[in-house]
C-alpha cells in the first residue's frame, strides 16, 4: 500500500509540473478531494508530501502572472487547496498555515491605478485573492491580525486593495443609475380625472 501511495505522490508531483494547465487544474481538484477525505490514514501523506509544492507554485506566479483563463483556473484551484488545507489543519498549526498563505494571496493584489491597465486574467486573480482574504481575515482574525500587525506594507497593499474594490463598487452602481436618468421617474396618466 505504501509503495502504490509513494507512487501516487510522484504522480501527482510530475503533474504539478507540467506545461499544460488543463493537467495542473485536474491534478489540484483531485487533490482537493483526496485532501478533504474524512479518513485521515488516506489524505494526511498527501498532505504531507504535496501541499509545500502547491504553496511552492502559488509563490511563482507572483513573478510569472496568469496570461489566459486556463492558468487563472490553475492558480485559483491551488488557491482552493491550501485554504482546505488550512480548514483541515490541526489548531496548533493552522496560525503557521494562515501566515504563510495570507502573504501570497496579498501578493496577487493589485493596486488601483493598476487595475485598469492589466489582463483580464490578472484582474479576475486579483478579485479572487481579495475574495479569499475577505473570508480569511473573519474566520483567523487573531493570525490575521498579528500579521497585518508586523507587516506595514502587506497592510497597506491590502487596504489599497480593499478601497479600490470599494470605489469599483460605487462607480458600478453610479453607472447603472446614471444611464437611464428619470425613467421610471414620472407616471403619467392617459386618462384626464377633471
Amino acid at each position: 500500500m505504501e509503495c502504490l501511495q509513494r507512487h501516487c505522490i510522484e504522480k501527482f508531483k510530475s503533474a504539478m509540473e507540467s506545461k499544460d494547465p488543463i493537467v495542473q487544474l485536474k491534478c489540484y481538484q483531485l487533490l482537493l478531494s483526496i485532501f478533504q477525505y474524512p479518513n485521515q490514514a488516506v489524505s494526511y501523506p498527501y498532505i504531507h508530501s504535496l501541499v509545500s509544492l502547491v504553496v511552492a507554485k502559488l509563490q511563482e506566479t507572483e513573478k510569472i502572472k496568469p496570461e489566459n483563463s486556463a492558468e487563472l483556473q490553475v492558480i485559483q484551484e491551488g488557491i482552493k487547496v491550501v485554504a482546505a488545507v488550512i480548514a483541515l489543519a490541526e489548531e496548533e498549526h493552522r496560525n503557521q498555515l494562515v501566515a504563510c498563505f495570507i502573504p501570497i494571496l496579498i501578493s496577487f493584489l493589485l493596486d488601483e491605478n493598476a487595475l485598469g491597465s492589466v489582463s483580464s486574467s490578472v484582474k479576475h486573480l486579483h478579485e479572487f485573492a481579495l475574495h479569499y482574504l475577505m473570508q480569511i481575515g473573519p474566520q483567523y482574525s487573531s493570525a490575521f491580525k498579528k500579521l497585518m500587525a508586523s507587516s506595514p506594507s502587506m497592510k497597506a497593499r491590502l487596504e489599497s486593495a480593499v478601497k479600490g474594490n470599494q470605489e469599483s463598487i460605487k462607480d458600478k452602481s453610479t453607472t447603472k443609475h446614471s444611464k437611464n436618468p428619470g425613467k421610471g421617474l414620472s407616471i403619467q396618466l392617459k386618462t384626464n380625472f377633471l
